[in-house]
């Protein structure tokens, strides 16, 4: 498709933007799974927000939760305009999808239930859109909330993981059009420029090993049809970061995420002309070499050491298993049958202390 231009832009918006006759000015979108306290958290933040002069509504889908999501919900509609659903399939992006369906909001702001708003963050929102009246994304400036006792080097912005664990996102000084694309604990898209588009049930969170990238597979396709993104740093939202997310562990476990989500990007690169098993032979060399520093150093570096080469090393086998895979369904597509998510090397990931390197 042909990017719009800034006449074609114009004409959509205006058309599209006359048949909300009953649009509110903001939706707000998150889903939600087995996280009461969380919630509770998040969705008193809510409360504090400064909407005066706003209409606005807090749509909330509860993703299958198994906890006291459904009564959190319950109450907390006394005193927001929540719309509570439910999705029983799992995945944040089905129940984004889900949703979809029920916006009103002329700017629909997708954040997620740990992402906690700064309280002028969706005046902030509004008015970039009032500035920016030609575009139609939006991102906010998240800053990571770490727990107590979190090492200096995780904390550190220079952390180069930072953006991918825990979605830390500021990409200019100041207001701009930037090149990166918001993060999915807050971006902002006005309800025109969605017209059908859909998260990628294949993509994004769910329970177990998957592949990332839902949010930027859909703002890619967004960003394809002309629409630039917008850095909006007052609109301002600390990202809570669990303890157990700043342990190596998950770091690496969310590396091979990542790496599988890698699978799925277009790239510009020229095309590998070397290939094994339907998988470039650059890849295979650098998850050996990633692989053999990982294990035969683990022993003898510092922690933050070891975690990044742990990093380094899931992020590439991550890629190579999502590969391997869609070389698998292929086959398997050809043949009238489908194999499993995940087909081909075992997604199993394991953290290599100095200890467990040594048992």
């Amino acid at each position: 498709m042909s990017p719009l231009t800034n006449n074609e832009k114009n004409y959509h918006t205006e058309a599209t933007q006359a048949g909300y006759s009953d649009a509110l000015d903001v939706s707000v979108v998150f889903a939600t799974r087995d996280r009461e306290s969380q919630l509770q958290q998040t969705l008193h933040a809510y409360r504090g927000l400064n909407t005066e002069g706003l209409s606005w509504e807090l749509i909330v889908v509860d993703n299958n939760s198994s906890d006291g999501t459904s009564r959190t919900l319950a109450s907390a509609q006394k005193d927001l305009p929540l719309t509570p659903l439910f999705v029983e399939q799992a995945g944040q992006n089905c129940a984004r999808n889900e949703a979809l369906t029920h916006v009103r909001g002329r700017l629909v702001v997708f954040t997620d239930d740990d992402a906690l708003p700064h309280q002028d963050c969706l005046k902030s929102y509004l008015a970039a859109a009032d500035r920016w009246p030609n575009e139609a994304i939006f991102g906010a400036r998240i800053e990571p909330r770490f727990p107590p006792g979190t090492p200096a080097w995780i904390r550190s912005p220079d952390f180069h993981f930072a953006s991918t664990a825990f979605a830390r996102y500021q990409p200019a000084e100041h207001e701009c059009l930037v090149s990166r694309h918001p993060y999915g604990p807050s971006f902002a898209v006005r309800r025109e420029a969605l017209c059908e588009h859909l998260f990628p049930t294949h993509l994004g969170p769910r329970q177990g090993s998957y592949a990332m990238g839902g949010e930027g597979h859909f703002l890619r396709r967004l960003a394809d049809e002309g629409w630039g993104y917008v850095y909006v740093p007052s609109a301002y939202v600390e990202h809570v970061i669990r303890p157990e997310q700043v342990e190596p562990r998950w770091l690496v476990k969310r590396a091979h995420n990542k790496g599988r989500g890698q699978a799925h990007l277009p790239s510009r690169k020229r095309p590998r002309r070397v290939f094994w098993r339907g998988v470039s032979l650059r890849l295979w060399l650098a998850t050996a070499r990633a692989g053999f520093r990982y294990y035969a150093l683990a022993p003898l570096v510092k922690p933050h050491v070891r975690a990044n080469f742990g990093i380094q090393y899931e992020l590439r086998r991550g890629e190579l298993q999502e590969r391997l895979s869609q070389r698998s369904r292929a086959k398997a597509t050809n043949r009238g049958s489908a194999p499993a998510d995940g087909a081909g090397p075992s997604s199993d990931v394991k953290y290599r202390s100095s200890e467990t390197s040594r048992s």
